[in-house]
This record gives structure tokens, C-alpha cells and sequence, in this order.
């Protein structure tokens, strides 16, 4: 229906998933020597990952509408496609277009890919304030269900067990997720350390029994042979690192009966909110949950006393006549 909708409203077709993707012809020499760079630069793993992403996601666009080299680009072009983006992600996937697309058309302009730079002539975007969102979070008995209604006797089960095991006990972000290794885990120590993708910083966890003993059923009994390093593959051929994590929670939500509807964000980072809630209701020090959830800046954390609304009833006042 989105593809429907978008070809109805803009004439051209996004498309979501692919394996293998390649930058259509005459569009990749910019697109790769533009990698290229940021490589050289020293930008890390993820960063690339996340440009080519989005740069792929822009090609098939220009490409679906007859556009076959940079020089036919032109801004009406560009703020058409900033529009289907606002109509099919988020503010932030939105906002991370956008600052690709502009640095993307920098290094066009800059490189004789184009003769005026596109940056200059984008339409502008709504920034929504990170600070008036409240974080998505499921109760304890939601969450039960959801790890109930996994079958742990299939690979693809034991797979999606562990992961949301990990999500829900340790709170690790979806990203640093998808990194794991077996080398991320000391199983004598019953630890699990690794680098955060998203600040860079080392962090190392306590491994509570429950979750390492589902991590290694996963590895030895669910996970295809592969030469694969990272820890969560696809479930089917080819056996390549997962990369669609919210998917899972998203399954099991529906197998539980929980409504989707029911809360404001789908993906496994809920439950990296959740745990941060259900640590604050437990009357943990907003400190400690810092350290658990890796931020770097405590008020990256404080922004969780928002939902707990059991602490906050204990501080209303009665309403008299």
C-alpha cells in the first residue's frame, strides 16, 4: 500500500528492501567516490553504512523518475523526494536524510558532478524538539507475553528469543545489538563488553543467567553455519547479518495481541525505554541507570522520570473544593 500510495502521490516508487544493492548506472561513480571519501576521512563503520543507505534509497528515486545522471538533477526533483521521505519515516529518519543529502550535494557541486549545489535550494524541514517526546515503553506483563509467544524450539525462535532477551534485560541499543560477537561475551564472568556504535564509548554489562543461556542455545542449536562474525543472521539463505531487529518485537507484539497501535514506537529501542522505567520504578538512583544504558550525559537519562507515572502519582496533590 505505501508503494501504491507513493507512485499515486509522486509518481515514482521507494523501494524498502533489497539484498545486494547497487547504485543504478550513472548514478554510482558520485555515490561511491563520495563513500569513498567519508572513508578516508576516518568516518566509522555505522556513519558509512548509514550514507549508503540513504544515498541508495535517493538513487532508486532518481533513477525510478528518468533521472540517469547528476547533471539532469534539479531542486524540484530533490524536494519531491524530501517529500516522500516526510510521508513514509519519522521526523529523525526524516532530519537524517536531510543532513546526508545536504553534505552529498556539497561534495557534488564541489567535485564537478554539478554545476550549482542542490544544498542551497532544499526545502525546509519541521524540527520536532527531542525534548516533547516522551519514550514508548510496555508494561511488565506486555512483555511476558511477548517472550511467551516465542517458539524456542525453532532456530528462527531461539534467534528472536535471545534478541529480545537482550533488549529487555539489558537495554542495549538495537545498533550495538546487531555488532555482538562471541567475543563480546565472557561466559566465566558472566559479562558482555562492547563498543557503543552510537557514542563510541566502551561499556561492559553483567550477563544475567537467563540471557546467556538463551544467547547460547541460539549459537549452538538455532544459528545457520555461516562466516558471518557478527552473533544474529538472517534465518534464511543467505546467512548474512540481521538487519531488520525491529521486525522481531513487531512479530511478537502481534502473536501476543498486543496492539501496535498501543504504543508509540514499535521498535526493539521501546524496550531499552522500558527497562530504564521499570529500573526508575524500582527506586534505582538515576545514576546507576546511566551507567547501565550507556549514556554518556545524565540528561540523556532524566528524560525517563517523564513516564513514570506511579512516582509522579506520588507526588499530586488532592484537589479540594
Amino acid at each position: 500500500m505505501d508503494l501504491l500510495s507513493d507512485y499515486q502521490h509522486f509518481n515514482a516508487v521507494m523501494l524498502r528492501r533489497r539484498l545486494n544493492r547497487e547504485f543504478p548506472a550513472g548514478l554510482q561513480e558520485g555515490a561511491v567516490n563520495y563513500l569513498q571519501k567519508l572513508s578516508l576521512h576516518g568516518r566509522r563503520e555505522n556513519t558509512l553504512r548509514s550514507h549508503r543507505n540513504v544515498l541508495l534509497r535517493f538513487t532508486d528515486y532518481l533513477f525510478s523518475v528518468g533521472v540517469t545522471d547528476y547533471k539532469l538533477l534539479s531542486a524540484d526533483i530533490v524536494n519531491r523526494y524530501v517529500k516522500v521521505v516526510s510521508c513514509n519515516y519519522s521526523n529523525s529518519v526524516v532530519r537524517l536524510h536531510y543532513s546526508i543529502l545536504l553534505r552529498f550535494f556539497q561534495y557534488l557541486a564541489h567535485s564537478g558532478y554539478k554545476e550549482t549545489d542542490l544544498s542551497l535550494k532544499m526545502m525546509p524541514i519541521v524540527k520536532v524538539s527531542a525534548s516533547a517526546r516522551i519514550p514508548t515503553t510496555l508494561d511488565l506483563s506486555q512483555i511476558e507475553s511477548i517472550l511467551a509467544s516465542v517458539d524456542r524450539e525453532s532456530p528462527q525462535g531461539k534467534r528472536d528469543y535471545a534478541v529480545l532477551m537482550i533488549a529487555v534485560k539489558l537495554g542495549i541499543r538495537t545498533s550495538d545489538i546487531r555488532n555482538l560477537r562471541p567475543a563480546n561475551f565472557n561466559w566465566e564472568q558472566h559479562l558482555v563488553s562492547f563498543t557503543q556504535v552510537k557514542t563510541g564509548e566502551p561499556i561492559t554489562l553483567p550477563l544475567p543467567t537467563d540471557v546467556g543461556w538463551a544467547v547460547i542455545d541460539y549459537l549452538k542449536n538455532g544459528r545457520p553455519v555461516s562466516d558471518a562474525p557478527e552473533i544474529f543472521l538472517r534465518a534464511v539463505a543467505p546467512y548474512v547479518s540481521l538487519q531488520n531487529f525491529d521486525n522481531i518485537l513487531i512479530k511478537h507484539m502481534r502473536k501476543a495481541g498486543i496492539p501496535l497501535d498501543s504504543i508509540k514506537h514499535h521498535g526493539l529501542h521501546s524496550l531499552r525505554h522500558s527497562l530504564a522505567t521499570h529500573m526508575l520504578d524500582e527506586g534505582i538512583p538515576i545514576t546507576s541507570i546511566q551507567g547501565v544504558l550507556g549514556h554518556i550525559n545524565a540528561d540523556s537519562t532524566q528524560k525517563y522520570i517523564g513516564v513514570n507515572v506511579r512516582q509522579l502519582r506520588s507526588c499530586a496533590l488532592e484537589v479540594t473544593d
